[in-house]
């Protein structure tokens, strides 16, 4: 029986860090890795922390302000 995984790196990064996934159908997103009869996925409900602060655009070099 094939078991979905999503990318663990993603969720360390996410604002749902602390919610439980295990309802998501991970069966139905995107292939990151085939390991045997594992499966890693990208998850499709990830959110980036912090995510606002990254593209503001006046703090990039050459940008804005």
């Amino acid at each position: 029986m094939t078991q979905y995984y999503p990318k663990a790196g993603r969720c360390r990064g996410c604002e749902k860090v602390s919610a439980n996934c295990s309802s998501l159908d991970f069966a139905s997103m995107p292939v990151h890795r085939r390991d045997g009869a594992d499966v890693v996925v990208i998850c499709t409900e990830f959110r980036q922390v912090n995510r606002a602060d990254s593209l503001k655009e006046h703090v990039r070099r050459g940008r804005g302000a």
